[in-house]
């Protein structure tokens, strides 16, 4: 059953937001820079580089999630990434949520909820 291995789908849910907030940070790092000189400044950016990791071994993670469980189930409840990145943006960025997006998470927490109750 695909909830013995909601541990691997929180892992990978982790490793996107580290992915997600590294990447964010990189941007911001270069905002700046204009053209291909940001490309450049970006290739060596540790933030960027930290992401492209962190997305690394979570595709791989991923890709054996993906041998386990139907896609039909997995990509659903991949939305679990979702709300992990939202709480790292609050938590980590110091952004805000305006009542749209508090409503949209609560419609991916309603279909998380929903697969786990008939899954």
């Amino acid at each position: 059953m695909w909830v013995n291995w909601l541990p691997l789908f929180l892992i990978a849910a982790i490793l996107e937001s580290i992915g997600q907030i590294s990447f964010k940070k990189a941007a911001l790092a270069n905002r700046e820079i204009q053209g291909v000189h940001y490309y450049i400044k970006l290739a060596g950016n540790k933030w960027a580089l930290g992401g492209i990791f962190s997305y690394g071994i979570e595709m791989i993670l991923w890709i054996f999630l993906l041998s386990q469980i139907p896609l039909s189930i997995a990509f659903p409840l991949a939305g679990l990434q979702q709300l992990v990145v939202l709480g790292a943006s609050i938590l980590f960025l110091n952004e805000r949520m305006n009542l749209d997006e508090w409503l949209g998470a609560g419609l991916i927490v309603l279909g998380l909820s929903t697969i786990a109750v008939t899954g």
